[in-house]
């Protein structure tokens, strides 16, 4: 297959700089705010709100979205330099998109870090908690089910950039991405006769793979836990969440070009994931095996107030 050259990293075009990987981030947002709201409507979440003396509601979805994109978005960027490229640390700046190596520019935030992004989360999400006073598990099972879909959304932005695609393979799944790099930038690349660009040998599209297991397949194991939320363990969403995401990261690494190093067949996203499989299967054992762990609690309700 070859990747299809109608597609741009530009949603309009390079004079208006909005790329899709960018534009994927605001879906991420706003589809995380409708299913949180969707969600309080069905009765599955319940937020503690605060009312102001000027009438004005706070600690419910939006700050919750809020802190959650916050927190990714930091987290992502920071983890970037601290996982894959730990000698920038001598340069901050370029965490901030800024490069003085040819005079200044900004260069955008490229280089994000999942794992970053979730150490981000959970620390922007246990301020939130404590802030509005919720319980660890009332915050993690609840944004698990819009955390998968803004996986999708992110996974899907990367195919659309045509970065992050797989191995060299011969399978039928094989796909030829283009190379704007090589030439200086999509803008030449496509001003190019087309029999003339150039274009990787056949690869996995390993983009849409975590789209569809980290993306479609998670958020459809949280969504099932949601909707089934009373009959089981609060906790159950958070480390299934984890857990999963940790194997399907783990499988996909097979095929997922390496961006940074490896050992053997071990590479660096697999020493990040694999921890995630070991501390969800363990915390799982550990909720459903202590016989005083509550069931899911999805408000701050009063003891015998049904």
């Amino acid at each position: 297959m070859i990747y299809p050259d109608f597609l741009s990293p530009f949603v309009f075009t390079p004079a208006i700089p909005l790329r899709w990987y960018g534009l994927m981030y605001i879906f991420g947002v706003i589809n995380g705010t409708l299913i949180l709201k969707y969600s309080e409507k069905k009765g599955w979440i319940k937020f503690n709100y605060v009312i102001g003396k000027d009438g004005t509601k706070t600690g419910g979805v939006v700050d919750m979205i809020f802190y959650a994109t916050l927190g990714a978005v930091l987290g992502a960027r920071i983890g970037y330099f601290v996982f894959y490229s730990p000698l920038s640390i001598l340069k901050p700046w370029e965490i901030l998109g800024i490069n003085f190596n040819n005079g200044f520019s900004f260069t955008g935030f490229s280089g994000m870090s999942f794992h970053g992004g979730l150490i981000g989360l959970f620390i922007t999400m246990y301020l939130f908690a404590k802030k509005y006073k919720y319980s660890f598990y009332q915050i993690g099972d609840t944004i698990a089910l819009p955390a998968s879909i803004a996986l999708f959304w992110g996974r899907l932005g990367n195919f659309m950039n045509a970065e992050l695609y797989g191995r060299v393979t011969d399978s039928v799944f094989g796909m030829r991405f283009p190379m704007y790099d090589s030439v200086g930038g999509y803008e030449r690349w496509i001003s190019m006769i087309p029999a003339l660009r150039p274009y990787t040998e056949p690869r996995h599209p390993s983009q849409l793979y975590e789209m569809l297991l980290e993306g479609l397949v998670l958020a459809i194991i949280s969504y099932a836990l949601t909707v089934n939320s009373k009959k089981i363990k609060a906790g159950t969403r958070t480390w299934m969440w984890v857990l999963f995401y940790g194997l399907f990261r783990t499988l996909i690494e097979f095929v997922r070009e390496v961006s940074e190093w490896e050992v053997g067949i071990i590479t660096a996203g697999m020493v990040y994931s694999i921890p995630m499989i070991i501390v969800g299967a363990s915390m799982l054992f550990y909720i459903y095996m202590k016989k005083d762990t509550p069931k899911l609690i999805l408000n701050n309700e009063k003891k015998g107030k049904k």
